[in-house]
């Protein structure tokens, strides 16, 4: 459910103070102070569950305020922005830089998002908590990640729920809900240490899955490859000694597997079959790369 923030400091903040009337003391300047605050709160409650990103209409404003209340919400003093603005002065306002006013609405809360998460963040931590839920997808990346936290390599305890040994699921990239892609093992020091980061902002690196083989580094000479002939297959035993030659007199073989073209090593099963991921679920959302499914 959506929800809205409000400053600790609220109370003792001169926009408070300024919510009074010039002139207005004792019991009246309370009662002023109070009766525009109880107007913004409830503003504040409205376009948090409607997740406007802080626009109302003057019939909302209406529903809740009365024109000497709602006057001191637009009133600017000490210097400070006014709690609430106008189209006319919220367009010029540092709060709306990078915005666009939409038009179907006449108010703005000042420096709402400056406090609050927008639509398009809501729906991501909407969708990345649905993931969180989700048993199936969960037991998909234990399976693929082998218990390993991705981001130093222990094994993590999935009954530990307190140590920093413990398993946690982490969001590589936290603004995105996108299945299994964006989802790894990590323990819960690694995902406290990394927070709502990206690996790179948190100095730290995504270490490959288990069984994923690391892309191969550039050397003077070409690096081995597998024989992935459908009637041979994979040489299971290839020599690797470079003290002994190969057998000068082979037996006769109709698609012999030489030394060029045989594999390092062997590829196991558990290889094979760790390669093998479950489908992602991709997400859409905000106007950048798939944020989140959207809700309409």
């Amino acid at each position: 459910m959506p929800w809205g923030r409000i400053d600790d400091r609220l109370a003792m903040s001169v926009k408070v103070r300024g919510l009074a009337d010039p002139g207005a003391t004792g019991l009246r300047a309370k009662r002023q102070r109070a009766e525009a605050l109880g107007v913004w709160v409830q503003v504040l409650s409205w376009v948090s569950g409607e997740r406007s990103d802080g626009f109302l209409t003057l019939d909302i404003l209406d529903l809740f305020g009365w024109e000497e209340a709602n006057e001191r919400l637009f009133r600017a003093r000490y210097g400070r922005a006014p709690l609430l603005h106008r189209r006319a002065d919220g367009e010029q306002c540092e709060c709306m830089s990078g915005r666009v006013w939409v038009d179907d609405f006449d108010f703005l809360i000042h420096d709402y998002l400056d406090r609050n998460p927008s639509r398009s963040e809501n729906d991501v931590h909407k969708a990345k908590a649905k993931e969180l839920k989700n048993g199936a997808l969960k037991a998909a990346v234990r399976a693929r990640d082998r218990d390993i936290c991705r981001y130093c390599g222990r094994t993590c305890q999935h009954s530990d729920r307190v140590s920093d040994a413990g398993l946690t699921f982490d969001h590589v990239d936290p603004e995105v809900a996108d299945g299994m892609s964006n989802l790894v093992v990590a323990c819960r020091g690694c995902n406290r240490r990394k927070s709502k980061r990206t690996p790179e902002a948190a100095g730290m690196v995504l270490l490959p899955a288990p069984g994923e083989q690391p892309p191969a580094s550039e050397g003077p000479g070409p690096g081995p490859t597998s024989d992935l002939s459908p009637d041979l297959g994979p040489d299971p035993s290839p020599d690797l000694s470079p003290d002994i030659a190969p057998d000068p007199s082979p037996p006769p073989d109709t698609n012999p597997v030489t030394s060029t073209n045989a594999p390092a090593y062997p590829q196991t099963s558990d290889e094979t079959s760790a390669l093998t991921q479950v489908a992602s679920s991709p997400g859409t959302g905000r106007a950048g790369t798939g944020t989140a499914p959207s809700t309409g």
